[in-house]
């Protein structure tokens, strides 16, 4: 799917307004990645490299009730990790391999709200979330030359990736939802650090690192969004 296609389906799908209970808003944060290069941390979104490793995008949620909603995501961040940095193991400090990768996002899912959480209520209100579905993702198959230590792009890929959300969000104005989340994306891929490149390319690359778990990439970071649609009528017959 090409990236053209992704933000036609999700203008077709925010289109769909039949009450006061949707949104629609921005996202923005860090991001981070799990794998076979650089620190292990699980979350870690201001990383040595923070200002090259980040998040935004854009969220839609339809609200079918004060418990669930669905959501469309669509977003555009920058990943990247290096053996040289603090908090690695001393075996890939020896190493020093580093990379820089996309990913362009395209997600679906369902929320759920741990307490009641009516958007249609002018009172402030509070809970947490969790979340989850799928997305597709486009990201650039890297590789590392025999004898290189940064990674390089060789043509273009998409993948399916597992998102599990846990957030917190507030509802402070009437027509506004602060959120604050943590995302943990599970792709489908091992080379989104250049570590498993394809088989073409076996001949003149190194490959290394574990085939038994695939990459992650996290986002961490807040959303803002707006409450839209037509406001029930409860007029008298």
């Amino acid at each position: 799917m090409t990236r053209k296609n992704i933000i036609i389906l999700f203008l077709l799908i925010i289109t769909n307004i039949f009450s006061q209970n949707n949104e629609i808003g921005f996202f923005a944060g860090g991001a981070n990645y799990i794998g076979d290069v650089g620190p292990t941390t699980y979350i870690q979104p201001f990383s040595q490299n923070a200002s090259n490793n980040f998040v935004a995008g854009i969220i839609y949620r339809k609200n079918f009730n004060d418990r669930i909603s669905a959501r469309a995501k669509f977003n555009y961040a920058k990943i990247g990790s290096s053996d040289n940095w603090s908090n690695t193991v001393d075996y890939r400090k020896e190493r020093g391999l580093y990379f820089r990768n996309r990913v362009v996002e395209f997600g679906l899912g369902i929320d759920f709200n741990f307490l009641k959480f009516d958007v249609l209520d002018s009172s402030f209100q509070m809970t947490p979330y969790i979340s989850t579905g799928i997305s597709i993702f486009e990201y650039d198959p890297l590789r590392y030359r025999i004898g290189e230590f940064e990674a390089t792009q060789y043509g273009d890929a998409s993948n399916l990736s597992l998102p599990i959300t846990l957030g917190y969000k507030i509802k402070p104005l009437n027509d506004f939802i602060l959120s604050f989340e943590i995302t943990a994306n599970h792709s489908f891929t091992d080379n989104l650090d250049g570590s498993q490149p394809g088989e073409k390319q076996k001949s003149s690359s190194y490959y290394f690192g574990s085939t038994l778990s695939q990459d992650w990439y996290v986002f961490s970071g807040i959303s803002l969004t707006y409450i839209f649609g037509t406001k029930k009528c409860y007029c008298p017959k």
